[in-house]
């Protein structure tokens, strides 16, 4: 009798350890809890990465604060150089409406970078993915890559080449 109730004492861990294993995945997530992501819909993949002004920018530090337009691009990429008229555009009309762009640049040198940024007008925060790793998280396979990621950091929209303020304004109205 005693044998009898220590299996059913073991099959009863067994059975409340693996319903406890199905309802979390791998991350210790629970259901309807988003895991990081880089994908639409997806909770977005938080980074911290250098600024052109010496500081650092975080995407957590948005988080609940800020639509946030991330934007993957390079001073020698013609599409990149023709958006960014229209990020400037956009981001002047909309910064006080709590959107954020974090222009993300790709493996350049940072004089490179700034002498750009300057004479481009990029009055937003640059940022320096020296190794490109921010760039490999996010799967940037091709740039410009836009990612809009809503206030409460879940990725909105995912925009491979170049964008426009229409496009942005049509994306980004919505989640404010």
């Amino acid at each position: 009798m005693r044998t009898k109730r220590i299996l059913l004492f073991i099959a009863s861990l067994i059975i409340i350890g693996a319903v406890g294993y199905a309802l979390t995945d791998r991350f210790g997530h629970h259901p309807g809890e988003l895991s990081p992501s880089v994908e639409e819909g997806g909770l977005a993949r938080g980074f911290i990465l250098r600024t052109l002004d010496g500081g650092e920018a975080s995407l957590e530090a948005y988080r609940g604060k800020a639509v946030v337009v991330v934007n993957f691009w390079a001073t020698w990429c013609p599409p990149c150089r023709a958006e960014i008229p229209d990020l400037v555009d956009f981001y002047k009309a909309h910064e006080k409406d709590g959107v954020v762009i974090l222009a993300v640049n790709l493996r350049e040198p940072e004089s490179q970078v700034r002498d750009f940024a300057r004479s481009a007008g990029m009055v937003f925060p640059v940022l320096l993915d020296l190794s490109g790793d921010v760039a490999n998280v996010y799967k940037v396979e091709a740039i410009p890559t836009t990612v809009v990621v809503d206030k409460s950091g879940v990725i909105r929209s995912r925009i491979v080449g170049a964008t426009s303020r229409e496009e942005l304004e049509s994306i980004v109205k919505p989640l404010l």
